[in-house]
């Protein structure tokens, strides 16, 4: 089980990068990145919760 805990917080990062990645494609990197961020942090919480509950 602390193996996938592990894995799971690496999702933030990467909803961070593809945020990035469409910043720079459309010159607001600051806003997608920030919009990535907030994203990954939510898909986490309900990945861990899902975990958490079976």
């Amino acid at each position: 089980m602390t193996k996938k805990k592990k894995n799971l917080i690496s999702i933030v990062p990467a909803f961070v990068f593809i945020g990035l990645a469409i910043g720079i494609q459309t010159r607001n990197i600051f806003l997608h990145t920030e919009i990535g961020f907030f994203t990954g942090v939510l898909v986490y919480f309900f990945l861990n919760n899902k975990n958490s509950n079976s």
